[in-house]
């Protein structure tokens, strides 16, 4: 990695059937593919950003989490040097945006190793 390249973890987290994988999928190929299969365990992906302006590039390290409660133990490794985690809802699932509250954001504060993260909502419909 040179100078010229930041790597930057960012991991998504939320429920099953949030659109934490569609996300990841239009930010790395920009397509749109609304019919993906649910995440088992974990995916990652990778996007580099180019900031000519700043003669800078970013390698976005992309991590698609599961959301299903069999999985959970599992996505508590990923926060670990992760420096976006972003909380991912359906807006026309109530239970989503409840377990936004009384979970993840729960699990963040317990299994983050950075003190200053970057937390971001995103909600889908």
């Amino acid at each position: 990695m040179s100078e010229k390249e930041k790597i930057c973890k960012a991991i998504l987290i939320g429920e099953s059937g949030v659109g934490k994988t569609c996300i990841i999928v239009r930010l790395v190929s920009k397509d749109y593919r609304p019919n993906v299969i649910s995440t088992t365990g974990a995916s990652y992906a990778s996007n580099i950003m180019e900031f000519e302006e700043y003669d800078k590039r970013l390698n976005l390290q992309l991590w698609d989490t599961a959301g299903q409660e069999n999985y959970r133990g599992l996505t508590k490794i990923f926060y670990k040097d992760a420096k976006i985690i972003v909380l991912v809802y359906d807006v026309t699932n109530k239970r989503s945006f409840e377990e936004i509250k009384n979970y993840w954001y729960q699990q963040i504060k317990e299994n983050s190793s950075e003190k200053n993260i970057s937390k971001f909502i995103l909600f889908l419909n």
